[in-house]
């Protein structure tokens, strides 16, 4: 796989111990306002007039000749980030990844700011907008960087049969890629690297997968229907260096943690393997002889009521599979946070399960599964095989993830009913 740091607008992190932290974050955001600086130029001085006047429209600010583009040393509160030297005046520039919106901040860059100039801010959140607004200044502009990123591919699009542009679409096309695995805005769908990264483990490329996988469950939660609002909490599973380890990276969307819930670590996930992209509802904790867990509570309604079992298999997707695993600790006899892998030992296709001794056969095979120090786990999974045309397109595939999670959610139902 390519490495991230041949992408000209990536960088090195440096230590990422949680004492320097802060200094990383600066890093992001000083890093991201230079690439965008620095791309705007780049196309300034080769004439690319495109995504200049692409730029210029979404900011909406007077269509003066451009002559300067430069960095601010952040040394000073009231210094924004960047700036533009239009013939008439200037387009001050204060930009945020990681860190929040500050409104004094903003204030004060007004204040030094003449009539003519105007103050562009650019953040990860559109609710920053509403907030600007209320100071009522016509010199405030607004726009976030998912807008750049999408003007920044509307004009890759338009050019990419232009054979004299080569050169400045590989440009466009790295600063395209570094807001998709930095900044990532919005979840714009999966690539090659995504799914080779366990072919050929690359660890600075760690963060950028899991950060995918972060952005696309929280736009899917936003998106989840009223029956499934309560699954409202988002967790990024910790992706292994080692070449031991379980090959996948993982996303949670679950409930918010209450420890009056027995079942709540019952959930969704979304994960990334080098074949597939994989849509699983998880039944997970305890033992099949403790009724005050959640496998425990699974086992008794199987071998109890079996033909209501039936009844929720016939609601669920039709191309789902029944999977029963046991957790083992990755290291040492005691399963812990983190120390903790799934070994597959059955699998089955839910539409061959289609009568009680089929299920009494589950049951029997979840008992093999628990056995010290294994516990059992359940995925209700559904796949979707790499070099899928729907992993490129973010709307598709987002709504067929929530398609499965609602056909999905009638076993979670039976759990808790």
């Amino acid at each position: 796989m390519r490495d991230p740091h041949q992408n000209i607008f990536y960088y090195y992190r440096g230590p990422s111990k949680k004492a320097k932290d802060s200094l990383h974050d600066i890093q992001i955001e000083d890093n991201t306002t230079k690439s965008l600086i620095n791309l705007l130029e780049f196309a300034h001085r080769v004439n690319f007039d495109p995504l200049l006047k692409g730029f210029i429209k979404i900011v909406n600010v007077p269509k003066k000749g451009i002559i300067s583009f430069r960095l601010q040393k952040a040394e000073e509160d009231s210094r924004p980030d960047g700036v533009i030297n239009f013939t008439n005046n200037k387009v001050y520039i204060e930009s945020k990844v990681r860190a929040s919106l500050v409104i004094d901040q903003i204030v004060r860059h007004l204040r030094s700011l003449t009539p003519n100039d105007f103050l562009l801010v650019i953040t990860n959140n559109k609710n920053d907008e509403a907030e600007l607004k209320e100071l009522r200044d016509s010199r405030l502009r607004y726009v976030s960087w998912h807008d750049i990123h999408q003007l920044s591919l509307r004009i890759a699009n338009e050019a990419k049969n232009n054979k004299k542009l080569i050169a400045v679409l590989a440009v466009l096309g790295d600063f395209i890629n570094y807001l998709e695995v930095i900044v990532m805005t919005e979840f714009s769908g999966f690539k090659d690297e995504d799914f080779d990264f366990w072919v050929t483990p690359n660890v600075h490329y760690i963060p950028i997968l899991k950060n995918k996988l972060e952005s696309l469950a929280k736009s899917i939660r936003q998106n989840l229907p009223p029956q499934l609002k309560r699954y409202s909490y988002v967790r990024a599973g910790n992706i292994s260096r080692s070449a031991q380890d379980d090959r996948f990276a993982w996303v949670a969307i679950k409930k918010p943690e209450d420890k009056k819930d027995i079942l709540n670590q019952c959930n969704f996930t979304i994960e990334v393997s080098k074949s597939s992209l994989e849509i699983n509802a998880v039944i997970r904790n305890g033992r099949t002889d403790n009724p005050m867990k959640p496998l425990g509570v699974f086992y008794n309604k199987l071998i109890n009521n079996p033909s209501s079992f039936l009844k929720v298999i016939r609601r669920i997707h039709k191309d789902g599979r029944f999977i029963i695993c046991r957790r083992l600790p990755r290291y040492g006899e005691s399963i812990m946070p983190g120390n903790e892998k799934w070994v597959n030992c059955f699998e089955i296709r839910l539409s061959d399960i289609t009568n009680e001794n089929d299920v009494r056969y589950l049951c029997e095979i979840l008992k093999k599964a628990d056995v010290r120090p294994a516990l059992p786990g359940i995925h209700i999974r559904s796949s979707i095989d790499r070099g899928s045309s729907i992993l490129t397109k973010p709307d598709e595939l987002k709504k067929e993830i929530i398609t499965t999670i609602v056909a999905f959610k009638p076993a979670l139902d039976f759990l808790e009913d």
